[in-house]
């Protein structure tokens, strides 16, 4: 099945007073910080869930600056990939690769949208590339 609910928890933002020249290295992390099993009651049937707990972190090179999300995704599934994903988080904290992608595929998407926002009010780079128009020569034929 997949992902059935969003939230974010925290917003940590800081842009540092540094001055920065030339390219300026953006990284991204994504991190499950943990996961709980819980029951979820949907048209008069309990089925247990996932809720996974994750943080987000835009990384600016040069001390430039940082944004932190944190937040939670809910993730639902068959009862047998819901219990063992559980059991195999509790034993060694990783998720399956199944439920991996999709959790990290659709925070990612939140979360840069998120980020971008945040950036453009604290004045950092885009942290996602942006299209770029071009005026400049035309294209001979």
């Amino acid at each position: 099945m997949g992902i059935i609910g969003f939230s974010f928890s925290k917003f940590d933002c800081k842009r540092n007073a540094v001055k920065v020249e030339g390219n300026i290295e953006i990284n991204h992390n994504i991190s499950v910080k943990d996961v709980t099993k819980t029951s979820l009651k949907v048209a008069g049937r309990k089925n247990d869930v996932l809720r996974i707990d994750f943080s987000f972190d835009v990384i600016y090179g040069n001390s430039l600056g940082k944004i932190s999300l944190e937040g939670d995704v809910v993730y639902s599934d068959t009862p047998e990939i819901i219990t063992e994903t559980f059991k195999s988080w509790e034993a060694d904290k990783k998720l399956s690769q199944m439920v991996n992608e999709q959790v990290f595929k659709f925070v990612y998407g939140k979360a840069s949208i998120k980020a971008l926002t945040l950036s453009d009010s604290l004045n950092l780079p885009s942290p996602i590339p942006l299209p770029r128009v071009n005026f400049g020569t035309e294209k001979k034929k």
